[in-house]
C-alpha cells in the first residue's frame, strides 16, 4: 500500500468509503505514518484538526487543489471556508 501513499498529493481530492463519514469529501493536508494520509472537509474536520484515514478507506480522485496545495507547503494560513470553498469546486470537476 506504501505505492498509494507517494500517489497521493497534498490538496488533493479524496472521499471516504468506509466508517461513519462513507461518502464525504475531503482534502488531503498531509500524509502520515505508513498507509495514513491526514484529511479535512473544513466543516466537520477543520484544517486545525484533520481527521487520519486509512487509505484503504478512501477512494483518490485525480483533482487537487494547486492554491490549497502551494499554501499548506509555505504553511501559509488556510480557513476552513477556504478548504470547503475548493471542495465544492474539485466535487463540480469529478462530476462533469
Amino acid at each position: 500500500m506504501q505505492g498509494l501513499v507517494d500517489e497521493v498529493r497534498t490538496g488533493q481530492l479524496v472521499s471516504s468509503t468506509q466508517g461513519r463519514d462513507k461518502g464525504r469529501y475531503y482534502l488531503v493536508v498531509s500524509k502520515s505514518e505508513d498507509d495514513f494520509i491526514l484529511v479535512t472537509d473544513g466543516e466537520y474536520r477543520g484544517i486545525e484538526k484533520p481527521k487520519k484515514k486509512n487509505l484503504k478507506h478512501l477512494k483518490i480522485w485525480p483533482h487537487h487543489s494547486e492554491g490549497i496545495s502551494r499554501r499548506l507547503a509555505e504553511k501559509s494560513k488556510v480557513t476552513n471556508a477556504e478548504i470547503m470553498l475548493e471542495i465544492g469546486e474539485l466535487i463540480k470537476l469529478a462530476q462533469e
